[in-house]
């Protein structure tokens, strides 16, 4: 068994590297925000969820040591800690977890979490906590950042008023068999499809997610801004959409909980409030101030503020040149480039070993020009990737598995695995990188943990300043002013946290 914490000063939903003396300041005044970041690979729950949350007593917590004041109570009770266990658990433990929480903690931080596949450790078994408070003393420095707020939200099904819309299609319109009983070359074919994705009106968003309220501040410089962290069921495409639209600017992160249908026989096992649920969306909003005064106002220093988010595929690989859309309705490809989509596709494996039996995904994007080529490929550091659902060769129907709208002129690119990111959940360059890294993976569903053969051994690995997870359902990805989406693609990783010019 082993257990990492870290501790530094907040600056977004995750967490921002400090230096020890900046540290001790904020601790011995209780004006800055602290968060902290633990991972536990202990084998009893209980044990993991103490280790991760007890104060500390290493000398890394010496400036915590003495009586809080009640300004750091009052401060400490607006709190947000975020639990995720491994479904290595048993499923009696799993659904006890609100117990094992310390008093200390249950009483003075609001909890909420869910069973992932796996957290940050070499093994995959444990548990990972990340505690954020904000701080409500004014600032003064000449640049400073801090956490304004910490508001954490539910939303159950009935109340959200979600459709189901991953349990009755794939994709947005069109079910898997449907592609082979119907052709779309007609125009009453088209006319029949009807968008089921309507959540921009319909979905409820809770008030904390929606945008802050700014006020400049007299002198200075006021910038705000708004992470919102997400742990969901299956079903969070609709509030997505809807959040998309109440609330653009705010960046979008999180974890799909793991199926437990068979470990404690709930679909899905979340925590909110001392409570297991089993479905709904659940998260946290964070608020980000910046304040900097006249003399800071320069380019320089507004790059060094930024969170960054960065998207990986490192077990995609292309399957020929990047092609324009060019017939198309809802999730459903007709032509790309003018010919037949799914022929195209088999005509590319034709020229490969691939087998028509493996997993195909669409990646959608920029284009870039390859090197050394006229053609272009997709830029994957920003790319958008679905699998391919199904296919007709015969009637030219491709689905792709996405609620979003496929547009003519979009480029897209075939892609297939070529090999495996073992250990993909765990990173352990990162325990002495960039700290405040939260980091996201989905991990393959026919090798989730409890199948695996991998079994969590005593005194793995953990990983340093890192919070983070791994789902066989995927992650949640959306930066401001762009589109959240859920990301399945078996291996790959968001990354969320401070820029390296921080």
């Amino acid at each position: 068994m082993s257990i990492t914490r870290s501790f530094g000063l907040a600056a977004s939903s995750c967490v921002r590297a400090a230096t020890s003396a900046r540290l001790v300041k904020a601790g011995a005044t209780h004006k800055k925000a602290l968060w902290t970041a633990a991972t536990s690979s202990h084998p009893d729950l209980a044990t993991a969820v103490a280790q991760c949350l007890s104060p500390p007593s290493s000398s890394s917590s010496s400036s915590l040591a003495s009586p809080l004041s009640s300004q750091a109570k009052s401060q400490l009770k607006a709190s947000v800690t975020i639990v995720l266990a491994s479904r290595s658990y048993p499923g009696s433990d799993l659904l006890t977890l609100p117990s094992k929480i310390p008093d200390s903690i249950s009483q003075s931080s609001f909890i909420l979490g869910a069973v992932v596949d796996r957290v940050p450790t070499e093994s995959g078994h444990g548990v990972s906590t990340l505690t954020l408070s904000p701080d409500k003393a004014s600032l003064s420095d000449s640049t400073l950042d801090r956490i304004v707020s910490c508001q954490p939200f539910f939303l159950s099904s009935a109340e959200s008023r979600r459709k189901r819309l991953k349990e009755k299609s794939v994709g947005k319109w069109a079910r898997s068999q449907d592609i082979e009983e119907r052709s779309l070359d007609t125009a009453d074919a088209w006319a029949s499809f009807k968008s089921i994705s309507i959540g921009q009106n319909q979905v409820q968003v809770p008030d904390s997610a929606l945008p802050p309220p700014s006020s400049p501040a007299h002198g200075q410089e006021h910038d705000v801004s708004q992470d919102i962290m997400i742990l969901s069921d299956l079903e969070v495409h609709q509030f997505l959409e809807a959040l998309d639209t109440a609330n653009p600017s705010a960046s979008k992160t999180g974890l799909l909980a793991s199926s437990t249908p068979f470990i404690t026989g709930k679909p899905v096992t979340m925590y909110y409030d001392g409570k297991v649920v089993q479905d709904g969306v659940l998260g946290v909003s964070v608020v980000r101030e910046t304040i900097a005064s006249s003399s800071d106002r320069s380019e320089d220093a507004r790059n060094r503020r930024p969170t960054l988010t960065t998207l990986e595929y490192p077990s995609l690989a292309p399957l020929g040149p990047a092609m324009q859309i060019t017939k198309c309705r809802g999730n459903i490809i007709l032509e790309l480039n003018d010919s037949n989509a799914t022929r195209l596709l088999l005509e590319r494996l034709q020229s490969t070993t691939l087998t028509k039996d493996k997993e195909y995904f669409l990646a959608t994007g920029e284009p870039t020009k390859a090197k050394d080529s006229q053609e272009f490929n997709v830029n994957m550091k920003e790319a958008m990737v679905y699998k391919i659902t199904g296919g007709d060769p015969s009637k030219g129907n491709m689905a792709v598995d996405t609620v979003h709208d496929l547009n003519v002129g979009q480029w897209v690119q075939f892609n297939h695995h070529d090999r495996s990111a073992d250990n993909g959940h765990y990173d352990p360059s990162l325990q002495n990188g960039l700290q405040g890294m939260t980091r996201f993976t989905t991990t393959d569903p026919n090798s989730t943990l409890e199948q695996s053969d991998k079994r969590p051994v005593q005194g793995d690995g953990s990983v340093q300043s890192i919070f983070g997870g791994s789902s066989e359902n995927g992650f949640i990805i959306g930066q401001s002013k762009g589109q959240t989406w859920v990301c399945t693609v078996t291996d790959s990783i968001l990354k969320h946290g401070p820029s390296k010019k921080i």
